[in-house]
Parts: structure tokens; C-alpha cells; sequence
């Protein structure tokens, strides 16, 4: 006889299995919608993003580049090339940092580079090129030349006109290289014609600075007479160095006015044994 209770109490044998089954099934359906609409998404950004950078294409037509170089030894052909700046090119996957930092290691000549992006298609890129301050060369006879070096000390090439520009001349050791820097007493010599270049200072004619000697720079004036110079802190960029060589040069340009000495002549403005006297020494080359 059967126990109708006891067949009441069991459970279908497949139902657990059903539900899992379908639970699985929905998880499954939802990761899948799920995916279904961030790919959509992204899709969609990715279309949006492309109609966007389409609109920073360039053609020539619409090419807006302005390159400013005053001393005009970095063309406008050589900057746009640098940067891909081509017709059909776009601005949005051109890396200007990057290209900015590579120019200005790459191209001595080149002081600053502005970029200015205004969207979508227009830019401006403007370079400042370094300007000469004097003329940098050896004493040893395989010297390079047409190097130049502006305020900074920097040497770069500069061959156009370089004869008008007054000479430092460093020490037969020193191998000159575009990019680097004039440091120590090279770099006191080209203080030294800086400070010549003001105003006050410009009947001295300062033609070169040679900067080998220990104790001082030699210096060849515009009347063939020589000087050699020293002042506080010499080998310093600071303002009390700038102060002590303007001093000396003063005390130089009062001295040559009272054409006392003969143009064969070599002053002395060191300070040495009396501070603030300037002499003449005819013998002394």
C-alpha cells in the first residue's frame, strides 16, 4: 500500500538543475547586454573622436603657419617639415611636445619655439633664433670657423657676416662643438664684449678677447693698442662681476681718451699693486 505523505514530501528530480540552468542563462544575457553597450559606446567615441580630429586636417589651402626667425638660418620649409606639417596632415596625431624638445637639442641655432594650437585646423609655430654676440675660435690653427655664441654663452653656426662681430678666443685644448656652452674665462670674454657693446663703450672697438691667460683677458682694441683686463669675480655671471668689469672698462675708456700712450701700447687694468690704476707699459705685449 502506498503512503501518500511520504510521496507527498518529494520534490521533482530535475527542478534544481532548471533553475540553475536559467539563472546561468540570465547572468550570461546581462554580461552580454552589458558588453553589448559599452562596445556601442565605445563605437560611438571612437567615431566622434575620429569626425573631430578630421576637422584638424590641414590642406593648403588652410595652412596657418607663422615662423618668425630673425636671423633667418632656420627656414620656415626646414620647421614645418620637422613637425609633418604637410597638406592632408593632422594636427590631432602630431606629438608637438615632443617635436619641440627634439628641435631645440637638435638645432642649435634655435633659442625658443612658441606653438600655439587654435582649433581646429590653425596653428602658429614661432621660432626665435639665437643672435651672435661674438665670433668663438682657437688658438690652434684647425679651429673651426663660422661658429658664434650668443648672450647665453651657447655656440652655434652662424656663417653669414661673422667677420663684424669681435672674436673670444679660447685655449688651443678646447674642441668647440654647435650646442655647448662657453664656461669660465671664455665665458668672462664674452662678458666682456657684451659690456663693450653698450653706448658708453663703443669708442673702445673691442675686436677680440682671448681669454687663455690666468690672470686676466687680453684685449685688442679698434686702434691696435692692447689691454689686459681683470675684475672681481671675473669667472662669475653675477651683478657684482657685471659692476667690477664695468668699472674696468670705464677706467679704460678714460684713460685711451687722453691719448697719452702710444697705439702700440698695452694698458694695464688689472688692479695689480694699486686698485683703480690704469697705466700704459710700452714693452709690455
Amino acid at each position: 500500500m502506498t503512503d501518500t505523505r511520504r510521496n507527498s514530501r518529494l520534490k521533482p528530480v530535475g527542478e534544481p538543475r532548471h533553475r540553475k540552468t536559467i539563472l546561468a542563462l540570465s547572468i550570461l544575457g546581462t554580461i552580454l547586454a552589458a558588453a553589448l553597450m559599452v562596445w556601442g559606446l565605445v563605437k560611438t567615441f571612437d567615431s566622434l573622436r575620429h569626425m573631430t580630429n578630421e576637422q584638424c586636417r590641414v590642406n593648403d589651402a588652410d595652412l596657418d603657419v607663422v615662423v618668425v626667425t630673425p636671423g633667418r638660418m632656420v627656414t620656415p620649409e626646414a620647421v614645418t617639415h620637422h613637425f609633418g606639417l604637410t597638406n592632408g596632415a593632422n594636427l590631432a596625431e602630431i606629438d608637438f611636445v615632443t617635436l619641440r624638445e627634439n628641435m631645440l637639442k637638435r638645432i642649435p641655432n634655435v633659442r625658443d619655439l612658441r606653438i600655439e594650437r587654435r582649433q581646429p585646423n590653425r596653428i602658429t609655430l614661432e621660432v626665435m633664433e639665437r643672435e651672435p654676440m661674438a665670433r668663438v675660435a682657437g688658438t690652434a690653427k684647425n679651429s673651426p670657423s663660422g661658429l658664434m655664441a650668443d648672450s647665453e654663452g651657447v655656440i652655434f653656426f652662424f656663417p653669414r657676416s661673422a667677420a663684424t662681430f669681435p672674436v673670444v678666443r679660447t685655449g688651443p685644448e678646447t674642441r668647440l662643438k654647435p650646442g655647448e656652452r662657453l664656461t669660465g674665462r671664455a665665458a668672462a670674454a664674452l662678458q666682456l664684449v657684451e659690456m663693450a657693446a653698450l653706448p658708453e663703450f663703443l669708442p673702445l672697438n673691442v675686436q677680440e678677447v682671448n681669454a687663455t691667460h690666468k690672470d686676466y683677458v687680453l684685449v685688442t682694441l679698434g686702434n691696435y693698442s692692447r689691454a689686459k683686463i681683470a675684475w672681481d669675480r671675473m669667472d662669475e655671471n653675477s651683478h657684482q662681476s657685471r659692476e667690477s668689469l664695468k668699472r674696468q672698462l670705464s677706467r679704460l675708456a678714460k684713460a685711451l681718451a687722453t691719448n697719452l700712450a702710444s697705439p702700440t701700447a698695452t694698458w694695464i687694468v688689472t688692479d695689480h699693486g694699486t686698485p683703480g690704476r690704469v697705466y700704459a707699459a710700452e714693452n709690455d705685449r
